[in-house]
Order: C-alpha cells, then sequence, then structure tokens
C-alpha cells in the first residue's frame, strides 16, 4: 500500500474528507481487501481511544454564567429560576477531540512505523542478497582454491613418483654398468687367456760373438698377426743405423719386414711385432742391422739374433 492510499484512508476514517472524496475512496475500499483491513485497523484504534476518555466537568463559575445568561435572556429575575440538573458540560467535545488526534497522531506513527519497517526490510533484503552474493563468490573462490591444491597435491605425488622411479632406474643403471665393467674385465681377461693359448713363443739366441748373452723373445698371435718382441743385451748401434725384425714364412717367397727398433744404453727394448704383409705361418723371427728406417731385404752379414 502506498503512502498516498495510507493517507486517505486516515482522512476517511477521521471523517474529514469531503463528500466527493469520501464516495472515490468507498468505491476503491469496496474492491481493496488490504485497504479494508486497514481502515477496520484505524477505526478499531481510534474508538478505543474515545472510549477510553473520562468525561471533564467543566469549572462552576462557567456554570453560573451560563444560568444568569439564559435567565436574563428569557426576562425573569435570576433568584425566579428553577434550578435545572447540571447540564453536560459544553466542553464535553474535548475527549472526543483529543481522542481523534490521538488517533490521527497513532494513525501517522503507524503508517510511519510501517514506512520505516518497510524500508529497513528492503535494507536487509539487499543486504541479505549482497551477502548471499559475497557468500557464493566465497564457496567459488574455495572451491577453486580446494580444486588448485588437489592439483598441486596430485602433480607434487607425480613428481614424487617419477623421482622414486628415476631412483630406480638410476640404481638399475648402475648395477647393469657395473655388470658391463665386470663383462668386460672377463671378457679382456678370456680375450688374453685365448690370446695367449694362440700366441707362440720363440726364443732368439746371439749371433754376435762378444755378446753371447744378447737375447730375444718373440710372442706371435697369427690370427691377430701381431706380437711383442723384447730383446736384452743387444750392442747400441751408431747413427745412422737401426735393428730390424723379420719374420721368416716359409711359405713366403722371402723374409718378412716387422719393424725397427732401437736399444736404450743397456741394449733392451720392448716393440710391437707389425708385419708389412700377411704371415701365413711364423716359422723364425730374426733382427738384423740396417740402414736407419729399414731396408726391403735382410742383410744375412749383419744378423744379430734368429730363433723360432
Amino acid at each position: 500500500m502506498n503512502e498516498l492510499r495510507e493517507e486517505l484512508a486516515c482522512s476517511y476514517v477521521l471523517g474529514i474528507l469531503s463528500p466527493e472524496d469520501a464516495a472515490a475512496f468507498e468505491q476503491e475500499l469496496a474492491g481493496d481487501a488490504e485497504l479494508q483491513e486497514f481502515v477496520r485497523r484505524m477505526r478499531d484504534a481510534t474508538l478505543a481511544l474515545a472510549q477510553g476518555a473520562r468525561p471533564v466537568k467543566p469549572p462552576s463559575s462557567v456554570e453560573a454564567r451560563l444560568l444568569r445568561s439564559l435567565a436574563e435572556q428569557g426576562g425573569r429575575p435570576l433568584d425566579n429560576v428553577i434550578a435545572m440538573p447540571p447540564l453536560r458540560s459544553p466542553f464535553a467535545w474535548l475527549p472526543w477531540a483529543a481522542a481523534a488526534g490521538l488517533a490521527v497522531l497513532c494513525g501517522w506513527q503507524w503508517v510511519a512505523g510501517n514506512r520505516e519497517a518497510t524500508a529497513l526490510r528492503a535494507a536487509v533484503a539487499a543486504q541479505s542478497e549482497a551477502v548471499v552474493r559475497e557468500a557464493n563468490a566465497a564457496k567459488s573462490a574455495g572451491d577453486k582454491l580446494a580444486a588448485a591444491t588437489a592439483d598441486i597435491q596430485k602433480r607434487e605425488a607425480e613428481a614424487r613418483d617419477l623421482q622414486q622411479k628415476l631412483a630406480t632406474a638410476q640404481t638399475a643403471l648402475a648395477a647393469r654398468d657395473a655388470a658391463a665393467v665386470e663383462l668386460t674385465a672377463k671378457l679382456a681377461a678370456a680375450e688374453k687367456a685365448n690370446s695367449l693359448g694362440q700366441a707362440r713363443i720363440a726364443l732368439l739366441g746371439s749371433l754376435i760373438k762378444d755378446r753371447p748373452k744378447a737375447v730375444a723373445v718373440s710372442v706371435w698371435n697369427q690370427s691377430s698377426q701381431d706380437g711383442v718382441l723384447v730383446v736384452e743385451n743387444l750392442p747400441a748401434l751408431p747413427k745412422g743405423k737401426d735393428y730390424q725384425l723379420w719374420v721368416i714364412d716359409p711359405q713366403s717367397g722371402a723374409p718378412i719386414s716387422a719393424g725397427v727398433f732401437k736399444v736404450d744404453q743397456k741394449g733392451s727394448v720392448r716393440t710391437s711385432i707389425k708385419p708389412n704383409r700377411p704371415v701365413i705361418e711364423a716359422g723364425k723371427f730374426a733382427v738384423t742391422v740396417e740402414k736407419e728406417g729399414g731396408a726391403p731385404a735382410p742383410t744375412m752379414s749383419t744378423m744379430v739374433v734368429i730363433g723360432g
């Protein structure tokens, strides 16, 4: 109900509307249950205030003046006026006026209170909506935070799992590396044993009259076509000369050169046997003195050691 209708209702209850306004209001009142209820409450409040007020007796001086005025207007002496019972006070309307005023005041207070209550309800409703929106926003943010936290925890668990798998893989790799090292060592030992098993060892005796202790030992591997020569007590050679090793292959037409070398001050050296062409059968090994860098064929007169 708006404020204008409430004011019209209060004026209608107090009887201060014009006949035209009262008739128009009554037409509107006939079809509005809410307005009828409001008018009923206003009437009940007005009657309750009026019925609760006590009549006020005017002062005796006022009553005496009123009687004297009536006697004078009737042409009779005051003393001959028959005493009349006390009249109802001409101010008896005062309680009704006070009641009406109070009713109006109460009506306006009720209207004002109703407006304040409506405004307060609207404010409370708006605040409640704001609180609900903030709560929903907080819930949404909380849900997002919970989802993000769960995702982080999942990723951390995955990272820990990957770290564990990496540690396991590193341990397995280290174990494989150790096994590979061990296997390599075993293979090298086996190859060495196989090489020694296939190696042919020959002792080369001295052909030098003043160096009977000159000696050489050759270790030859036919499958790998290489070997080692160890020499002891050979004389040092002058500048421009080298010792040259030869492999004497009975199936070859001529001795095969296997490299040149020099000895130290003690006449010793350890050098590799590297034939310049394939050896079918290493029958014997010999060492000759040749010009520096070696010769294509051995000089038989300068042979120092031979053996097979």
